[in-house]
């Protein structure tokens, strides 16, 4: 049997905001389908209720300084519920507020309560795989000795708590993991400045349905002219960025920029569309099924979003597949998918000098380069597939001991 066990504090379901990122859950997925027996451990934290208070008061300011989403509801029962063949267990934890520690008792009690569970569904787990390092790292470590079965932690943007959690004992915790999957190579480039370069790790990209690559044939006659944007409308993700650069790469030619989603960024763009007089070349259609996403990106040439810091973001690859040019952040975490000049373009988030720059060098492009560009952006997503990404991901860790 092939069993794995998998921890970690961000899971989707029906009763939490659609904002709940799916990614974890994604992979769980496909090695059900191949045939690996999942149990996940969510570890909801919850908070005292006064906390849910003040989040829902200053949320939109809270959004503005920090990437991940703040829950604003009090979810402290335990539920048990299968999604896609994978079986979750939600064992909500409790935290004083979002910033601080887990206490020593809290870990204890929450181990405990994870072997009981293991115990009573008759579950000995091959691999103890983790995600979030703040409370999984404790948690896989002990459940990794206890079953006497390899550890696999992944990091997304949570490297720095190492040091918070564990001080000058962090250096000897990380070696206890016997492999170390990161989100993107930014991650990995801030984890080895801190720990040192280790062997016996991998990158945990995000990955799309084979599904949706269904590119349009490209041509690029008139070079790069209608542009798109896809995300939430906060200043971290510098959506009049792209308004300015445009605009002053463009200046005085035929344009359209269409940005899809919501925010309290939406007053600013319009504002600037029409300080600019270029309010009839913007479209602000709000939110849209991801089935018109996809329509919008056929007939979209470009796809920008320069946002900081973002831990990968799967709307890139959308975009790449549909054979958008697409330009990412450099030093973000879509650096190291994208290659600069190969696959898509890097420019440096918020700086919309700079990327008026790129886009007046993409601008000057013959049309070969843009359909070679395109092509490459295409077959990279091949290769990051949700069934290829797990399947690398699940063949990393069991490389370093047979499950």
């Amino acid at each position: 049997m092939k069993n794995i066990l998998l921890l970690t504090s961000v899971y989707p379901a029906t009763d939490f905001s659609k904002d709940t990122t799916p990614v974890v859950h994604y992979f769980a997925r496909e090695w059900v389908k191949k045939g690996y027996n999942v149990e996940v451990i969510h570890n909801e934290k919850y908070f005292p209720r006064i906390t849910y208070f003040v989040i829902n008061i200053f949320r939109k300011v809270i959004s503005k300084y920090y990437k991940f989403i703040f829950p604003t509801k009090c979810y402290s029962e335990e539920k048990h519920y299968s999604s896609e063949g994978v079986n979750i267990h939600r064992l909500p934890i409790f935290k004083m507020s979002p910033f601080s520690l887990f206490s020593n008792k809290t870990l204890s009690l929450q181990l405990e309560r994870i072997k009981k569970l293991m115990i009573s569904l008759s579950f000995s787990p091959d691999v103890v795989i983790g995600h979030w390092a703040n409370p999984q790292l404790f948690l896989i470590r002990e459940l990794g000795k206890y079953y006497n079965v390899p550890t696999c932690m992944v990091l997304h943007n949570d490297v720095e708590i190492i040091y918070r959690i564990y001080g000058t004992h962090a250096a000897q915790i990380v070696k206890s993991i016997d492999i170390w999957g990161f989100r993107s190579n930014k991650i990995k480039n801030r984890f080895e400045n801190l720990f040192g370069k280790i062997n016996t790790s991998f990158f945990c990209y995000s990955g799309i349905p084979a599904s949706n690559i269904n590119p349009p044939r490209r041509i690029f006659k008139n070079g790069i002219r209608n542009f798109l944007f896809v995300g939430l409308f906060i200043s971290r993700k510098y959506p009049t960025v792209l308004i300015k650069a445009i605009n002053n790469a463009f200046y005085g030619e035929d344009f359209h920029i269409t940005f899809i989603g919501e925010g309290r960024e939406k007053k600013n763009i319009e504002h600037l569309a029409r300080k600019l007089n270029i309010r009839d070349k913007v479209s602000l259609p709000g939110r849209l099924p991801r089935s018109e996403v996809f329509k919008m990106m056929k007939a979209s040439d470009c796809f920008i979003m320069v946002s900081k810091p973002e831990t990968f973001g799967l709307v890139y690859l959308e975009a790449m597949s549909m054979g958008c040019i697409t330009i990412g952040s450099k030093g973000e975490g879509i650096d190291g998918v994208i290659e600069h000049g190969i696959n898509g373009f890097l420019s440096e988030a918020g700086n919309d000098k700079k990327l008026a720059e790129l886009l007046k060098k993409i601008s000057t492009m013959p049309e070969k380069d843009l359909i070679s560009i395109s092509e490459n952006a295409i077959h990279t997503t091949w290769q990051l597939t949700d069934e290829n990404v797990a399947k690398q991901y699940i063949e990393s860790v069991t490389a370093i001991k047979s499950i």
